[in-house]
């Protein structure tokens, strides 16, 4: 059975997960966490050599802002993706978030086991509550009024736009949603908000006070963006490359808050939970 783990990099959402995996009953240590961190007493890897043989590996999401380096933030040293590929030891199980192509096929070449624990349903309806809380305080925070009464558009009706959707009704915004199945639409309507078609959204989109976008891809064009209203603030919520014409946001005075990764902004502990179940449950299908 496997008993070893090693949690290498990472922010609060890592020391999470390796503080509860340790209270399962794993053998735990981390690496890349010397400095400006408190560890509560979780042992440190001797050595880089160890970190990279316990019988499972779990990387931080994403594992690489750069795809160069292994995203480390709370360390004084850097190992390079490559030097991770190269010296894993074959009989590990590597578990990361937002594993690059690159990465994944250098481990599938030394018959590395490895999944990628963001691309797990479980995780992403789970994640949708802290992230919508997130866009949230956002919006609060970044707005000279209040959200109730406000008017706002939910791009797109996915695991997060449905929870914002929600959310945002119950604080007494005024909410439209976008959507593009017809079977959504109805759904949006039975809720209380607001529904949209993609065209509708795009013709109305100056009525808006605050735009969350959730759809990963180009929606909001330079052609859209102009209809706008410059005070609207929008928040894009999708993962890269987003769902705005940054630089015409830009030019056109529009402030854009690119929203990434806010589950560990937000919620480290919760999302360090949400990643360490959604691990356990992979753990428990592998047979590990």
């Amino acid at each position: 059975m496997f008993r070893t783990v090693s949690v290498i990099g990472g922010d609060l959402r890592q020391l999470t997960l390796a503080g509860l995996l340790a209270e399962d009953g794993y053998d735990v240590i981390i690496y890349g966490f010397d400095r400006d961190i408190k560890t509560d007493g979780l042992a440190a890897a001797r050595n880089l050599t160890a970190a990279l043989n316990a019988d499972i590996v779990i990387l931080p999401v994403p594992v690489s802002f750069d795809n160069i380096h292994l995203n480390m933030p709370f360390s004084d040293d850097t190992l390079t993706v490559e030097e991770f590929a190269a010296g894993i030891n074959p009989l590990s199980v590597v578990f990361g978030g937002r594993i690059s192509a690159g990465l994944s096929s250098a481990l599938g070449s030394r018959g590395v086991m490895h999944r990628d624990y963001m691309k797990r349903d479980e995780l992403a309806i789970r994640n949708a509550v802290p992230t919508a809380e997130g866009a949230i305080e956002i919006a609060v925070s970044e707005t000279p009024i209040t959200l109730h009464g406000s008017k706002c558009l939910v791009m797109g009706y996915g695991k997060v736009g449905k929870v914002l959707a929600k959310s945002l009704d119950g604080l007494g915004a005024n909410t439209y949603v976008e959507a593009r199945k017809f079977a959504d639409l109805a759904l949006i309507e039975s809720h209380g908000c607001i529904p949209l078609t993609m065209n509708e959204a795009k013709t109305r989109i100056g009525e808006f006070d605050v735009i969350f976008n959730t759809i990963p891809a180009l929606v909001l064009t330079r052609d859209v963006l102009e209809k706008a209203d410059p005070h609207t603030l929008i928040i894009d919520l999708a993962s890269k490359p987003g769902g705005v014409d940054f630089a015409a946001a830009a030019e056109l005075g529009i402030k854009v808050i690119w929203a990434l990764s806010l589950p560990g902004r937000v919620a480290p502990v919760t999302a360090g939970i949400i990643i360490k179940d959604t691990i356990t449950n992979i753990i428990g299908e592998l047979g590990l």
